[in-house]
């Protein structure tokens, strides 16, 4: 029996529009009502995601995973777990970047930063409803202080960016996880920071093992999670290594997949 959900935000719990469909919010209830745990696991910040898991009504003690599992949080704010990237790791991929002038989003403190505002900028300011701090040189900035970095994303110039992607895997794979949400983004976290392992440890706390875990996403950032769950649901609009990994394909995100595949594995079962 499926005690603990975990969903994925972006593409997965969420449309295009970023809004949490009905029949989500409609099934998420029922699910919870026959006692089962629906929390999210996202790539975001928490910040972020903070208002989407209030919409689905998780409650202020429930955790929630957030960048990509280096960081878990309950609602209320109290930290659970943070695993920061190495700060040589995450220096070398600052200048990584900054050699190819590449846009990168350095994570701290729950905060976004920047080296400057410009259009790529803009556009995951727009995604995902945060406004980025411009610090100029993000190297120094990061040095300074010695700062724990929850996770780098490099935002892209277009869709090809992700074409990129073996290239920090060559380059960082020993050091840091690297993987993908969009087709424009590669982000980077520690290699002990996925949404997997966070997942895995949060099942644990709540004493269940991963028979019991049901997870669904989209991402190749949400790969591990969907290995290690029980029933690993990919959704439609997932990237095709995703789908052929899930045990189930389910509707896309607009079609609201998440309600269809609570449907197929828990309330129906329930009610046949």
């Amino acid at each position: 029996m499926i005690k603990l959900v975990a969903l994925d935000l972006d593409d997965t719990l969420i449309n295009d529009n970023h809004e949490i469909p009905q029949e989500n919010m409609e099934a998420i209830e029922r699910v919870r009502e026959l006692g089962a745990e629906v929390i999210i696991a996202t790539g975001r910040m928490f910040c972020s995601a903070k208002p989407f898991a209030e919409a689905m009504g998780m409650r202020p003690e429930q955790m929630m995973i957030s960048y990509n599992g280096a960081m878990v949080r309950r609602i209320n704010g109290e930290l659970v777990s943070h695993t920061p990237l190495e700060e040589s790791t995450a220096l070398a991929i600052i200048r990584f970047c900054q050699e190819r002038d590449w846009t990168l989003n350095a994570y701290y403190n729950d905060e976004l930063y920047v080296e400057k505002i410009n259009a790529n900028v803009k556009y995951y300011e727009s995604m995902i409803g945060i406004k980025a701090q411009p610090v100029g040189d993000l190297y120094e900035f990061v040095a300074d202080g010695h700062k724990p970095i929850s996770k780098l994303l490099i935002v892209g110039d277009d869709e090809n960016f992700g074409e990129n992607l073996p290239i920090m895997q060559a380059e960082f794979g020993a050091a840091a996880q690297v993987t993908r949400s969009k087709k424009r983004y590669v982000e980077m976290t520690h290699l002990d920071a996925t949404k997997g392992k966070a997942l895995a440890k949060l099942a644990e706390s709540l004493g269940l093992k991963s028979d019991e875990v049901m997870a669904i996403g989209d991402g190749g950032n949400d790969l591990q999670m969907i290995k290690w769950a029980g029933i690993g649901v990919a959704m439609a609009n997932a990237a095709q290594h995703v789908r052929e990994a899930a045990d189930f394909v389910t509707k896309t995100n607009n079609e609201a997949g998440v309600a269809y595949a609570l449907n197929r594995f828990i309330l129906d079962k329930v009610t046949s």
